[in-house]
């Protein structure tokens, strides 16, 4: 926090995030409103994250290009309208599900170049000494985010249903772009970009080529897409699970929701203590069997009680192994890369999440919720013991103090314009 560019980022991510985080909740309780099933349900949310499948890697071109920055400042305007049409169609009781579907595609087109460049860009906001406490503050907004936006969309929902929330989002984006406005251009620790770009395809092919042979980048990720494919569906099942195994309103879903951000700050704060002490692969690990094995017993609750308990530690564990799969990936990353590398973090995180969601939302249509969760920790864990077993036999990484890393000659501030050489 002692650097003020990230220090603004921070605080304007923190509070348009609260703002998502309700529309997420608020999204499909509105297709559960409009008398959708548990597959129409699974469709909107694939259709949100089916854009990163193609768009991801391009953005990930985008950002080993062009000034982050301004490409962030303007996915956020584009977010921010996708919300006032969102809130303009519900609040005047005109919206349908195919409205929402599109909509939902619109985001997912947006996040799709937002996100790779915004996880290149937390480098640019701090020496490299402070990267692992960069990402990990930065999933703790998220998170903490994740706390208070379905804690206040239970209770707007619960009174005045999601148009509401649709509408405090578009609103909240104005934070998060007077932060960007404020960032000092000259405070960044930009990477010296190549005289000449490579055309576009080679230059993916260049990304994707450096993590296939880098087994610290390789395996982190394999793990990852399974995981997201079967393990992280929430957003598809738990609705369907406050609602039909629970027994719970909208008021008891949001704070489901919120219950679970409780734990996955903890787990997100957790990984910068931790992360400077211990070796990364461990807490990978470590945090997929704790995750896969609440997973299971929330699929094995029918009530209400132990269902907090569960979720708690799901997000927990979620959170730092999520979180120590990007610090990983990033480890071993040069700066002229990033982007491209970052961008098959995105692509695997949020690109897998179509088949996930349709994955999720028929098994829900056949079985249940439960039988989702179950399904899902099963699957994860097949991913976690192949990942697993080649990250132990063919990765070894000390903790971020204690090695400089392949960009340790990164540029300071006052240095961006000056060429330098990084070698892998």
């Amino acid at each position: 926090m002692r650097h003020r560019n990230y220090r603004l980022f921070w605080v304007g991510q923190v509070l348009s995030l609260v703002g998502t985080w309700m529309q997420s909740v608020s999204e499909p309780w509105l297709v559960l409103l409009l008398g959708g099933t548990p597959l129409q349900l699974g469709i909107v949310l694939a259709l949100e994250f089916a854009p990163s499948t193609v768009l991801a890697p391009l953005g990930g071109v985008l950002a080993d290009r062009i000034d982050k920055r301004t490409v962030i400042i303007w996915t956020q305007v584009a977010a921010a309208l996708q919300a006032l049409a969102l809130f303009a169609i519900t609040v005047t009781g005109v919206v349908q599900i195919w409205q929402v579907m599109i909509l939902a595609f619109v985001l997912g087109c947006i996040n799709a170049v937002n996100m790779p460049v915004r996880q290149a860009f937390a480098a640019e906001m701090v020496p490299r000494r402070d990267l692992l406490n960069a990402i990990a503050l930065n999933s703790a907004s998220f998170n903490a985010a994740r706390i208070v936006g379905p804690a206040i969309a239970g209770v707007t929902l619960a009174l005045w249903g999601p148009a509401v929330n649709f509408g405090i989002n578009a609103v909240s984006y104005i934070a998060v772009l007077v932060g960007l406005a404020m960032i000092s251009p000259a405070k960044l620790y930009r990477a010296a970009r190549a005289a000449e770009a490579l055309p576009v395809l080679r230059s993916l092919n260049e990304g994707f080529q450096y993590a296939i042979r880098t087994p610290s980048v390789l395996w982190p990720l394999v793990l990852l897409l399974g995981i997201s494919i079967f393990g992280l569906n929430f957003q598809t099942l738990l609705p369907l699970f406050a609602v039909h195994t629970l027994g719970l309103h909208a008021d008891g879903y949001g704070a489901l929701y919120a219950v679970m951000g409780v734990g996955s700050l903890i787990g997100s704060m957790s990984l910068a203590f931790l992360g400077h002490r211990r070796p990364l692969v461990p807490l990978i690990i470590g945090g997929g069997l704790i995750f896969v094995t609440f997973e299971l017993l929330l699929g094995a609750t029918r009530s209400v009680e132990p269902a907090y308990i569960w979720v708690i530690f799901i997000g927990l564990s979620s959170m730092l192994m999520i979180n120590t799969i990007n610090v990983t990936v990033q480890y071993g990353v040069p700066d002229q890369l990033r982007g491209r590398v970052m961008s098959l973090y995105v692509t695997v995180f949020a690109g897998s999440s179509p088949i996930g969601g349709l994955f999720a939302g028929g098994v829900a249509q056949l079985w249940g919720a439960p039988a989702g969760f179950v399904l899902g920790a099963l699957f994860s864990l097949l991913f976690l013991g192949l990942a697993g077993w080649q990250l132990i036999r063919r990765v070894t990484m000390p903790s971020l103090a204690d090695a400089p890393g392949p960009d340790a000659a990164r540029s300071s501030p006052r240095e961006t314009s000056r060429p330098r050489v990084t070698t892998d």
